[in-house]
């Protein structure tokens, strides 16, 4: 108890002592480490030479999983990868970096022999550095060596590196959904994160979300931890609207099995107020910042609380989809918009319909007057008298066949 409370109070402490945290420099280069964007607190990555990117020795590598260590005393990074495989070590000034094959130590030191790893050295072109009191080492070299992909996309300014790792689709998922797509000046939005394939036999203990949102159009209000629709009442957390540029983090913990929520639904509820009643758009970060890690995860404990797991990064599918929230008045716009439309089209109808009416009954009149005309000529013989009387019948005969 005293230790998940004491978690409660550090994550709570994290949460806020992130006020003063940035976002990249405009002319720094934005990295992504399996499709999550990392954030780097004080400093940014660095582009020298003919085109090396260092990076802060914390944050890309432990969001791929990999373990990093400083040896101050002889200035030496050692970063090892997550399957403890390998082990990489910088000096800084130093351009050579050494790579170790460890796959084999266990089983040789288990046989009884002494283990010597391989070793694999490479020339760097910009050795790793200290700059504005962070130790900064090359992205590339790095991330190749721990076998991963790197790629540069110079449209997007960026760099994105995948290391193979896939969320399964049987792991716990987050995702954004709101009470209402449209808000006027002064009305309030609430905003839901919803969980589903939560692990059975558990319970959430623990929910970190972070949702960047529009805030020269929305204003933070609240947060709180819901089990489905129901408040969680005795929940310790706290939200900072001011976590970085445009993103409200919130980390709420409860320690009552009973309320906390079992089943997939609503976890969270977080509420904004429109400031000016236009658009404004939503969505969750699946982000990992250099020094407080992921910006958004869950914490399941068994029933029994005897373990605890936390979901995140490559265990948690977080569905960063934007949703955006319309200005009540636009939809107003559009609605009067398509009405008028409708109005326009039925008026244009109607006057067609008349036009067409009037050409008929013209055309009608016209076969009737030449057939008319067609018969008379034809018996000038005849008596005046029986000359009439077939005008008058053969004319009739024409109108009911012009008619039909």
């Amino acid at each position: 108890m005293k230790k998940k409370i004491l978690s409660i109070s550090l994550a709570a402490a994290l949460a806020l002592s992130c006020s003063a945290a940035v976002m990249a420099e405009d002319n720094a280069p934005a990295v992504y480490v399996n499709g999550s964007e990392i954030y780097f607190e004080d400093q940014s990555p660095v582009i020298l030479g003919e085109g090396t990117t260092l990076v802060p020795a914390r944050g890309v590598f432990e969001a791929m999983g990999a373990k990093v260590e400083w040896d101050g005393d002889n200035r030496l990074v050692e970063v090892t990868s997550s399957d403890s495989m390998t082990v990489i070590r910088l000096t800084i000034d130093d351009s050579t970096m050494k790579t170790y094959d460890v796959s084999g130590m266990f089983g040789t030191l288990f046989s009884g022999q002494d283990f010597v790893a391989p070793e694999t050295q490479v020339t760097l072109d910009v050795a790793p550095q200290i700059i504005n009191d962070r130790t900064m080492i090359p992205l590339r070299a790095i991330s190749e060596a721990l076998n991963a992909n790197v790629v540069w996309d110079g449209d997007a300014y960026s760099i994105d590196i995948t290391t193979g790792a896939t969320v399964s689709d049987s792991a716990p998922a987050l995702s954004l959904s709101a009470d209402t797509l449209t808000a006027a000046e002064g009305e309030t939005v609430t905003l839901y994160i919803d969980a589903a394939n939560i692990p059975e036999d558990t319970f959430l203990s623990g929910v970190t979300a972070t949702v960047k949102y529009d805030k020269e159009s929305f204003e933070f209000a609240e947060a709180v931890l819901m089990n489905g629709d129901t408040a969680i009442d005795n929940a310790m957390g706290v939200a900072n609207p001011d976590f970085t540029d445009g993103y409200v983090k919130a980390v709420f913990v409860t320690i009552d099995s009973e309320a906390a929520a079992k089943t997939d639904g609503h976890v969270m509820k977080l509420t904004f107020k429109s400031l000016t009643g236009g658009e404004g758009s939503f969505s969750l970060s699946n982000g990992y910042h250099s020094r407080l890690g992921y910006n958004t995860s869950l914490l399941a404990d068994s029933i029994d609380e005897t373990t605890s797991t936390t979901f995140e990064g490559d265990d948690l599918a977080v569905d960063t989809t934007e949703l955006v929230i319309n200005s009540a008045d636009a939809v107003a716009d559009d609605t009067t918009t398509d009405t008028d439309a409708v109005a326009d089209d039925t008026t244009t109808d109607t006057d067609t319909v008349t036009d067409d009416t009037t050409v008929t009954d013209t055309d009608t009149d016209e076969d009737t007057e030449t057939e008319s005309d067609t018969e008379t000529d034809e018996d000038t013989d005849e008596d005046t008298e029986s000359e009439d009387d077939t005008t008058d019948t053969d004319a009739e005969d024409a109108t009911d066949e012009s008619a039909e």
